[in-house]
């Protein structure tokens, strides 16, 4: 999605509540988040959120980015791979159907460790990416006589 329709975008959301703001840091700021969104999904997660139980809330970014993933994980392939990732974490039963969505707790629940486990990688990679020599341990984990 391009910065124009982020602009688009908060404008429409604006039509639903008169507390979103449509200015120039504010489409900035979402166009961060939203760049490597697809625009129709986008635009189609933001009426769903002012047409459905959540619409109560104050409408943030997250949720457009969580109809996009909770779009994303429901396609067959997407549910086997869910529920063998959740089994191997040991989520849910070993017998729980491997063509059955996740329950809601369940789906969040892994959501969650997968984003941990990228911010993780993501620092460790940046540490190994360091300049210079990697740090002498010294004596740890030697045997001394």
């Amino acid at each position: 999605m391009n910065i124009v329709q982020v602009g688009q975008l908060l404008t429409i959301a604006s039509g639903f509540d008169r507390f979103i703001t449509v200015d120039r840091i504010t489409t900035e700021a979402w166009f961060l988040v939203l760049k490597d969104v697809d625009f129709e999904e986008a635009k189609d997660a933001t009426v769903a959120h002012f047409i459905g139980p959540r619409a109560k809330e104050t409408f943030a970014v997250r949720h457009i980015l969580e109809a996009v993933t909770d779009k994303a994980r429901l396609s067959p392939a997407a549910i086997e791979v869910d529920v063998r990732s959740a089994k191997a974490r040991l989520l849910i039963d070993k017998s729980w159907p491997s063509n059955k969505v996740l329950p809601e707790n369940i789906r969040e629940a892994l959501f969650t460790l997968r984003d941990t486990e990228k911010r993780a990688a993501a620092q460790r990679f940046a540490f190994d990416e360091l300049e210079g020599d990697p740090i002498d341990p010294g004596d740890i984990g030697k045997d001394v006589p």
